[in-house]
């Protein structure tokens, strides 16, 4: 999973970057675009650790994308900042909410002005699109889609919430439009702003049809260079539950309908992403094609099941151990064992 941090000049995007990526400030601003990928914490692949003890504990990973634009509200994207932008799979668009000394913060105007432009930006592409359907000799489903999604954006209206089909999407697949992916808004904030009462006001003064998303990057950015032993008391004193690295990356996942499953052993405890409705053949596949091109059963136990137990003995004898075939419906948590002909 890719998450594209953009905004605006002044909106403390790449000072966010670092602190959900725990980039040291003094490397923030060497490149012109920077990539991390980031563990996702998860508390039941650390307690399945600890009891298996294994070789190796691989976490899930995401990757945070800092896209420099430079560009002043209202003043365009290039299409160079475009292109990277299209390529990721959720939109973090960071505004100002903080009092910078000489000008008033708009956080609702710079998410809308971006908003617009990443909507202006596909309705170039559909338009072009449209032209040519003119002239070339395209499908009554193609030119029917084309025209609804120019219908759509002339409206105003993000292509995602169009309710587009499996078979729609997969004619858009290689269009790579901005409106088909989820957008967050990330807004910030100074250090009086950042416990959960005063962020949950931000919210909703914003008013936006897009999740929002609070944190001071000047905090955040202190607290990912603290020891993880430390981070929990400064957390407390400010308010605050857990770290903008933590919240956001659940918020990711749900936005983007994905979910976690474990494989468990001596030599290896591993997370899996999949998407949310995956079954146990398309989950097998993740982990290695052979094993879902020659699938048998799956064996399936839930990671709760076996952390309140206390051994997969003990999970078999209570009958919460079973057999699953290609069609079961991965869920949150399960802990999967493919057998596959190989």
């Amino acid at each position: 999973m890719k998450v594209g941090i953009i905004g605006y000049e002044g909106s403390g995007k790449t000072t966010i970057f670092g602190a959900l990526s725990g980039v040291d400030p003094e490397e923030l601003l060497q490149l012109r675009q920077q990539i991390r990928e980031v563990r996702v914490p998860d508390s039941r692949i650390d307690a399945l650790s600890e009891m298996y003890h294994p070789k190796k504990t691989i976490y899930a990973t995401i990757q945070f994308v800092d896209v420099m634009s430079g560009a002043a509200v209202g003043k365009g994207l290039d299409s160079s900042v475009l292109g990277k932008i299209r390529e990721v799979d959720l939109l973090a668009i960071c505004v100002r909410g903080f009092d910078n000394g000489y000008a008033k913060p708009e956080p609702k105007r710079e998410a809308q002005a971006m908003l617009s432009e990443l909507l202006l930006s596909d309705m170039e592409i559909v338009e072009r699109k449209v032209t040519r359907m003119q002239k070339e000799k395209v499908s009554d489903q193609e030119k029917a889609l084309f025209l609804k999604l120019q219908a759509a954006l002339e409206a105003e209206t993000w292509l995602k919430d169009l309710g587009l089909d499996k078979n729609e999407l997969d004619m858009l697949r290689g269009y790579q439009l901005m409106t088909l992916k989820p957008a967050l808004v990330i807004v910030n904030v100074d250090e009086s702003q950042v416990d959960e009462k005063s962020a949950g006001e931000v919210v909703s003064q914003l008013g936006l049809n897009c999740p929002a998303f609070v944190l001071s990057a000047r905090v955040e950015s202190e607290i990912a260079q603290l020891p993880e032993a430390d981070q929990a008391e400064f957390l407390k004193d400010l308010g605050i539950t857990a770290t903008a690295r933590e919240r956001f990356i659940r918020e990711s996942y749900r936005m983007l309908d994905l979910i976690s499953f474990f494989t468990v052993g001596e030599d290896e405890v591993r997370a899996w992403t999949v998407r949310k409705g995956s079954t146990a053949q398309e989950s097998a596949g993740k982990i290695h094609t052979d094993l879902a091109k020659h699938f048998i059963r799956a064996e399936k136990m839930t990671s709760a099941d076996l952390l309140a137990l206390g051994s997969e003995a003990a999970v078999k004898e209570a009958g919460k151990f079973k057999l699953e075939g290609k069609g079961y419906i991965t869920e949150d948590g399960d802990i999967l064992h493919i057998r596959a002909n190989v």
